[in-house]
């Protein structure tokens, strides 16, 4: 599939839009597809391969394009409603400002539960870490009942005051398909372990009801490989290992 065509399956079902609007539709999606290429293309990816790869992590463009139709369809039934009411003219303009703002931040919403498939996080952030003295981008994806963890960095360095190394595990939790609603038990019931099994801890984070991020941070070892994430789901108990920069070791 071409950049074009999944533009165009995503513009498929916004029929309520004008012209001007589904161009600024494309504009957007290939804006964000051209960010996340371009990360790729600065870590060595052929500029073929990363646009496979970017076009396959954002997901179902049909899934993407219906979900911002029930977005616009929103929208125009609160105008409609707006339009019958007899209000004052002050009260119209108000309840206008507050649909346009809640339209506002689902929108913000739904783009970012498709952002988070290919966000790059860049070397040196942190979330715990006073020193980041090595760092690996990840994309380790895990279907987990409707969603999916994605580990998208790995960070070892040292905390103020502290002797010991620990690494750091960059998360993202979204659903399966864009927009849709994610676990909010997802990244709050996973932990982090090291090679001895010690557990670590996990340092908060950021979200919504679509996408979430947080940080899981364990102590380590001269000489260990990996940590390995740990989820309890429906009575089973899913590990991933994830590896440490080489260097750690």
């Amino acid at each position: 599939m071409t950049r074009r065509e999944f533009t165009d399956q995503v513009l498929l079902p916004l029929t309520r839009l004008t012209w001007e609007e589904r161009e600024a539709v494309r504009r957007e999606l290939e804006e964000h597809l051209e960010d996340r290429m371009e990360s790729m293309l600065e870590r060595g990816w052929e500029p073929e391969l990363a646009e496979e790869r970017c076009l396959e992590s954002m997901g179902d463009p049909a899934e993407i394009g219906r979900e911002m139709a029930k977005q616009y369809r929103s929208r125009d039934q609160g105008w409609l409603w707006l339009g019958r009411a007899a209000v004052a003219l002050t009260a119209v303009l108000c309840l206008q400002a507050v649909l346009s703002l809640e339209f506002f931040y689902t929108w913000k919403y739904v783009w970012d539960s498709v952002d988070a498939r290919t966000i790059y996080v860049p070397e040196g952030w942190t979330e715990i870490l006073d020193t980041v003295e090595l760092s690996m981008a990840l994309d380790i994806c895990v279907p987990v009942g409707n969603d999916v963890l994605r580990a998208a960095r790995v960070n070892v360095g040292r905390e103020k005051n502290c002797d010991r190394r620990r690494a750091e595990v960059v998360l993202f939790s979204y659903d399966r398909i864009p927009g849709g609603v994610v676990s909010t038990n997802l990244l709050g019931s996973i932990t982090v372990e090291n090679q001895r099994g010690e557990q670590g801890q996990s340092a908060g984070g950021w979200g919504h009801y679509r996408v979430e991020r947080t940080a899981q941070y364990v102590e380590i070892e001269s000489g260990d490989i990996y940590v390995t994430l740990v989820y309890k789901w429906l009575g089973k108990t899913l590990r991933v290992q994830v590896p440490l920069p080489e260097e750690a070791s």
